[in-house]
Parts: structure tokens; sequence; C-alpha cells
């Protein structure tokens, strides 16, 4: 049994929309974090356009923008490095959050930077890391893991822990009953292992 993150297209089309993530943060928020997605470097993902700037590319309000990016932060979206002067300002990173799921259930969510240059490769090392269940630390460097209901992260021994119901794992298609139980019954001890 594998989790899986859909990473076809862009997070933004498919995991964010899907999740109800962008109904979550609001319209407001989502266009504050396209447009700091717009402004990063492709090399390093820092972006930083003032208040007053993104306003004026969004049409939005100082203050406005100052809850979007409040409400961005709030729900991992962005982080924000502060600046060395007042002339500088800050210095954003666009984060992408990609839910990995077992059948409908999330069991965790993802949490990376966005840095344009790498974000591909970083994207389907994840994927590749979960699809093979092979201990790849590098996959998982630099990410943050939000555990779904009902789990936690442990990060000493860098596993999920939780239970999950058998009826909510997805049937495979021609595999036997006896078989089917004998997976469910070997991942929920997977899962629940302390």
């Amino acid at each position: 049994m594998e989790g899986h993150i859909d990473s076809s297209f862009t997070t933004e089309q498919r995991d964010l929309f899907a999740s109800g993530l962008v109904a979550e943060i609001g319209v407001n928020a989502y266009a504050v974090w396209s447009a700091i997605k717009f402004f990063a470097d492709y090399n390093t993902g820092h972006a930083w356009p003032g208040m007053r700037k993104l306003g004026e590319k969004l049409g939005l309000s100082p203050m406005t923008v100052k809850r979007a990016i409040d409400t961005l932060e709030a729900a991992k979206m962005v982080r924000i490095i502060a600046g060395s002067t007042k002339r500088k300002g800050q210095t954003y990173i666009a984060r992408e959050r990609m839910s990995v799921r077992l059948g409908n259930r999330i069991l965790c969510t993802i949490v990376i930077d966005y840095v344009p240059g790498q974000l591909r490769g970083r994207i389907n090392r994840l994927e590749n890391a979960l699809a093979t269940g092979e201990d790849d630390p590098e996959a998982f460097a630099e990410v943050e893991i939000i555990p779904g209901d009902g789990f936690e992260w442990d990060s000493t021994t860098r596993s999920l822990k939780g239970k999950v119901a058998a009826k909510e794992i997805p049937r495979a298609p021609d595999t036997d009953d006896y078989h089917r139980k004998l997976g469910e019954a070997i991942l929920a001890r997977m899962l629940t292992k302390k």
C-alpha cells in the first residue's frame, strides 16, 4: 500500500483546490501566494516584493495584503525571513503543500519551499520514496510534515503514527480476500507501532 501525492500539472491547480485549502484561506491569500511565487528567484525561491507592490499588482490594499500574508504564514504556505535593514524589508518564500492520501484519507501533508529550479526534482523524489517505501533521507530533507487527523509525526523515528480502519484502505483489484485482509493487518500494525 502506498501513499500518493497528486503532483500532476501543479499542486496549485490540484491539491490546494481538492483539499479545500483555497476556500479555507480565501481568494485574497491565494492571490498573494500566487504573486509571491511570481516574484520568486528561480534558484533560491526568495521573493522580496513589498506589501505595497503586491497590493498594486493585485488591486488590494496594503492592509488586505498584510492579513493575507498572516493567513498564508499560519497555513504554512509562506515562510518569512526578516530583512536585515528597514530598506530591504522582508523576504518571502512561498511553500507548496501536498497531501499524502490513502484512498480518501489524508495521512499527512508535506510542505516544501517553492524553489522553481528544484521543485519538479524534489516532488519526483518524494513520490518515488513513497512509492518504493525506501528510506531516502534526501527526499525528506528540509520538508515539514503536518500529520492528518488522528496521526502524529515522530521526528525521532521519522515515522507517522496512527490508525487506519481496514474499511478505509482502498481495495486492490484482483486481490483475494485472504491477501487483502493480510495486507490490511500488516499496514495497521505498521501504522500503530510506537
